[in-house]
């Protein structure tokens, strides 16, 4: 073997070398990719399941929030409003959610959870479109009662301020949790693209 044959020999077997560096470097960052995903799939999946999981305390604050307007002497219709409003809420909030599983989203078939994933989105708007629709009109009726009726107006002031306090704070947090869950669940669509491909 002469000399030029030993430099090539070496210049292959450095290539080589080089070569397998260069792939077990991308295999570990293949591996640490996978794992952001991971990881940011799962805060995402947490966001998006919250609605779901936190309906016992929904139930607790609609009961809480029929009682104090028990408590502070709201006419009946005040309580009724909360009433319907959580029976049309909570089965809402099943109905978004109907077909869409964590497993499905981690284990599933990635086009049909995307296509889930869709169709959750346009329902959860519908919910949330409903849900200020009847805030609305639960203003709107109950500014017309407290200005027909015969209260003070401390009364009746007060319970304006109760009541405007609650519209907004509602729509308020309805408004940024439709806003995150929104964009966890683009973003749980984009990395299963991202998977697929």
């Amino acid at each position: 073997m002469n000399k030029e044959e030993r430099n090539i020999d070496q210049e292959l077997e450095q290539m080589r070398q080089d070569y397998a560096a260069l792939k077990e470097r991308f295999d570990k960052q293949q591996i640490i990719n996978e794992k952001l995903m991971q990881n940011a799939m799962k805060k995402d999946i947490r966001r998006l399941f919250l609605s779901k999981k936190s309906i016992p305390a929904t139930i607790t604050l609609f009961i809480i929030a029929v009682i104090l307007c028990y408590v502070q002497g709201f006419d009946w219709w005040v309580p009724l409003s909360l009433i319907i409003y959580g029976l049309l809420t909570i089965p809402g909030v099943f109905w978004v959610y109907k077909g869409i599983r964590e497993d499905d989203i981690y284990n599933g078939d990635i086009l049909s959870t995307t296509e889930a994933l869709r169709k959750f989105k346009k329902r959860y708007v519908i919910l949330v479109t409903g849900i200020c629709i009847l805030f609305f009109a639960f203003v709107i009726i109950a500014t017309l009662y407290l200005t027909s009726t015969n209260i003070s107006a401390e009364l009746m002031w007060r319970r304006g301020v109760i009541i405007a306090l609650l519209c907004v704070g509602t729509l308020a947090l309805e408004y940024f949790s439709a806003k995150r869950l929104l964009s966890a669940c683009d973003a749980i669509i984009e990395r299963l693209k991202i998977k697929d491909e």
